[in-house]
């Protein structure tokens, strides 16, 4: 028997694009709008004495399936997302610190990017079993993530694909044990000042501390082409979507302490992000913790200049766009400390 509440999300890369794999990774999530997105072709003939659109003239055009689902940044599992939506990962064991690895994200400069099934259980009214839509060929057109003072860290991740099915045998669902969350507490921004990126084994260092940022919100579009329906193919995608021109964008709101957002934001410099999340008072190996990072090299901000706020605390609500200054191999970076042994 089920209640509302027995809902799953699972997914497994795929071998070849399109073809159902057993899903075996399952996530914990916070909400989702996947959805089978079907278009159909309606008939136009007209004949006489019908005065409605008939069924006999009505066929499935396209199948253009996507939406996302929103996860909690947890200790563990987190990696494969990342996987998704950046391209290339590694996994490095850390050196001194047995049981703990480094898992090193960076954007792919090859297309395409990898596809997997996503597998979801809805339970339907009445406590019978949960009943899986199976959705093919997806492939994650980017996420977005969300850091405020009052809440844990979320990040939504977006996907389209090419096919689902409501015939698949639903995955019996199994969860990472030993699963922690980073929230707010665990957080520490830098803003400009001079950054080393991360390496295999260790997370990015450097960079200015800021402790007056509220919220931070942050986006990665991949940019992927919206084609591939041709002649053949069944009215389905009949290859994965091609790269485009990546954006990585966002905004974070500050008070109004210093003229350091305001200068770089008139200046136009060019200054470092790094987001750490960082669980200090969990010890993995002899001495690691563990920690998500995420790493932008190069951002432009796009304003604003502080403004009064009726007697209370000036906030800066200030955007920013990721660029290539050409150094940095990647124009972002994703470490992943933890104790998983591979992605």
């Amino acid at each position: 028997m089920t209640t509302q509440q027995d809902v799953q999300i699972g997914i497994k890369k795929e071998t070849t694009y399109g073809t159902a794999a057993v899903v075996d990774t399952f996530f914990e999530f916070t909400e989702e709008d996947l959805a089978a997105n079907l278009e159909f072709a309606q008939g136009q003939g007209m004949r006489y004495g019908k005065r409605v659109a008939r069924a006999d003239r009505r066929r499935l055009q396209a199948a253009k399936p996507g939406g996302s689902f929103t996860t909690e940044v947890v200790t563990k599992g987190i990696g494969k997302l990342v996987e998704a939506a950046f391209g290339v990962g590694t996994s490095t064991a850390v050196p001194t610190q047995t049981g703990a690895y480094q898992q090193l994200f960076t954007l792919t400069a090859t297309d395409p990017l990898p596809s997997y099934t996503i597998q979801e259980g809805i339970p339907p009214l009445g406590g019978g079993a949960a009943q899986p839509q199976t959705f093919k060929g997806m492939v994650c057109s980017g996420f977005d993530l969300t850091l405020n003072n009052l809440g844990l860290v979320t990040i939504k991740w977006n996907w389209v694909g090419q096919d689902v099915d409501t015939s698949t045998v639903l995955a019996s669902a199994s969860y990472a044990t030993g699963v922690d969350i980073f929230t707010f507490v665990d957080a520490a921004i830098t803003v400009g000042g001079t950054v080393t990126v991360p390496t295999a084994t260790a997370l990015a260092t450097g960079g200015t501390q800021v402790a007056t940022i509220r919220d931070l919100n942050l986006t990665l579009d991949n940019g992927l082409d919206q084609n591939g329906y041709n002649i053949g193919a069944g009215g389905k995608r009949g290859r994965k979507p091609a790269l485009g021109l990546r954006a990585i964008a966002g905004t974070l709101t500050a008070e109004y302490s210093d003229n350091t957002l305001r200068d770089a934001y008139m200046n136009q410099s060019d200054i470092a992000l790094v987001l750490t999340l960082k669980r200090a008072d969990i010890t993995i190996g002899t001495s690691a913790n563990p920690a998500f990072q995420i790493v932008i090299p190069l951002i432009r901000l796009e304003g604003e200049l502080p403004k009064a706020n009726g007697g209370d605390v000036v906030t800066q609500s200030v955007g920013f766009t990721a660029l290539d200054g050409g150094v940095a191999a990647s124009q972002a970076y994703v470490a992943i400390v933890t104790t998983e042994t591979a992605i």
